[in-house]
């Protein structure tokens, strides 16, 4: 709540046991702009006063607010609120002032009060003085002492500001507004904070049929799900790969044993050129080589077959060969 300092200046006859500190209504300041003083303006500097638990001070010149030394003029015991009549005080003065007051030494007091800017109202009472200064010089020494309290006003102010820039209001706009508006995005941070963790976007669920609020743990699932079918696959094609390759080298083996057994090659011509045949194109193998007549390449007779060879099969190959549909006696057959 931005806040003025001000000082107004009145004449007082004698030494009254009360006397009126601040009309009802329209209060003419000198030099500025009028402020005002209603029932409940009243009422917050009588319950201030009341809080405080002390007398409040009436000096000389304002100067228990310049930090000087600064002895009573009297003091304050009481406000009262007298309607149209305004704020009363009820002072004890000491022998000094009074004898100042009676001799007409002094002929003014000044109320010095804090005014809220946004409607000019009485938002505290500071200070009451003794002063023959009609030109309200003391106000320097014054505003001095609150310069702490304006400075911190100012930042304050400064902070509201960019209050309203951050939410998008008017620079005029009023504190109800802004407090509003830091509701508002208090709310919608909470807001945040208590939904649900987006793990995908809604295209990505919808893909998987999952639900919108689906969580981390149920989408992993699903997309593991997903991602199995491939993994089988790739091994199924694997082993595929490599029982091909255990077949072709089976095929190798049988053809080149029969082009030996029948003498249509050597053993020469194979490691040339043969086996590599029969292991990448075992039909050319088979046109090439075995097309040739019996014995045209060695004499059948020459060729010396091992006798009472026993070829046993590993686990590897007797899963190759159930596989394959291969029984035992032909593994045999060709593998001796």
């Amino acid at each position: 709540m931005k806040t003025f300092l001000l000082a107004i200046l009145k004449e007082m006859s004698g030494a009254p046991a009360e006397f009126q500190v601040l009309p009802e209504g329209r209060i003419d300041v000198h030099g500025d702009e009028p402020a005002y003083l209603d029932e409940e303006a009243a009422g917050k500097i009588i319950a201030a006063y009341k809080a405080r638990g002390n007398d409040m001070v009436i000096d000389y010149e304002h100067q228990s607010l310049a930090d000087v030394q600064s002895p009573a003029a009297g003091w304050i015991k009481d406000f009262v609120w007298r309607g149209a009549d305004g704020l009363w005080a009820v002072v004890e003065w000491t022998a000094k002032a009074a004898e100042y007051l009676k001799g007409r030494e002094y002929r003014y007091f000044s109320p010095v009060m804090y005014v809220r800017a946004s409607d000019r109202k009485v938002a505290q009472l500071v200070n009451v003085a003794l002063t023959n200064n009609p030109a309200i010089n003391n106000l320097r020494p014054i505003v001095a002492k609150f310069t702490e309290g304006l400075e911190n006003q100012k930042k304050e102010d400064i902070m509201i500001q960019k209050l309203k820039t951050l939410l998008g209001l008017a620079a005029d706009a009023g504190e109800e507004k802004v407090l509003e508006g830091i509701t508002l995005l208090v709310s919608k941070v909470k807001a945040l904070e208590t939904a649900p963790q987006v793990i995908a976007c809604k295209e990505v669920l919808e893909a998987l049929g999952a639900k919108a609020e689906a969580g981390k743990e149920e989408v992993v699932q699903l997309v593991a799900s997903l991602k199995a079918p491939a993994d089988v696959a790739k091994t199924l094609s694997l082993e595929v790969a490599a029982l091909r390759t255990k077949i072709s080298s089976m095929e190798q083996a049988d053809l080149v044993t029969l082009a030996l057994k029948e003498g249509k090659t050597s053993p020469e011509e194979l490691d040339k050129w043969g086996r590599d045949l029969a292991l990448k194109s075992p039909e050319q193998f088979k046109q090439i080589v075995l097309s040739r007549p019996v014995g045209s390449v060695i004499p059948v007779t020459e060729i010396v077959v091992a006798k009472d060879q026993t070829v046993v099969a590993d686990d590897i190959q007797l899963a190759v060969n159930k596989q394959m549909g291969i029984d035992e006696a032909t593994f045999k057959k060709y593998n001796k």
